[in-house]
């Protein structure tokens, strides 16, 4: 039998397998549609851009490998579920190391202030002195909100693994 706290570490991997997948479907299958959903200004010609692009297509096609990780990754937080005690590395690396170090990654690099921009680059005229790319904040969170249910999941049961017990 199972006790509350690793069914609470169970919780929280099935929530990071989940977030993991939908995340690298989106990206996979919809990166357009993903990126206009967050974006006011996306260019007619992006197919364009992505055929002949030295920098965007390398980039565009990084972002779908990418989502494919993402997709294997969500699947590997089933491993857990099995036998949380054994599998506990992987929420180590999986759930907490990679999700904390991408979310501040994103977070990161998701506000640019606008003395930093060339002369000509544009900004919404919010007032604001910085511009702040949305789907890389909201990624970000995301992977925050993640990196944070694994931690305190991962502190909760680390008695009881100390110790052998599931």
């Amino acid at each position: 039998m199972r006790s509350k706290k690793t069914n609470a570490l169970q919780m929280a991997v099935l929530i990071s397998g989940f977030l993991f997948i939908i995340i690298g479907i989106a990206f996979l299958f919809f990166p357009l549609s993903v990126l206009q959903f967050f974006a006011e200004n996306v260019s007619e010609n992006w197919l364009d851009l992505v055929r002949d692009n030295e920098l965007v297509a390398p980039l565009f096609f990084m972002v779908k490998a990418y989502s494919v990780l993402l997709i294997t990754s969500g699947f590997l937080m089933v491993m857990p579920l099995f036998d949380p005690l054994k599998y506990r590395g992987i929420v180590y690396f999986n759930g907490l190391f990679f999700p904390a170090i991408s979310s501040f990654i994103l977070i990161k690099n998701s506000f640019i202030k606008s003395s930093n921009l060339p002369l000509g680059d544009t900004l919404p005229q919010n007032g604001s002195e910085y511009f702040t790319h949305k789907v890389m904040l909201t990624c970000g969170a995301v992977f925050a909100f993640i990196a944070l249910i694994c931690a305190a999941t991962l502190i909760l049961t680390s008695k009881e693994a100390r110790e052998g017990k599931e």
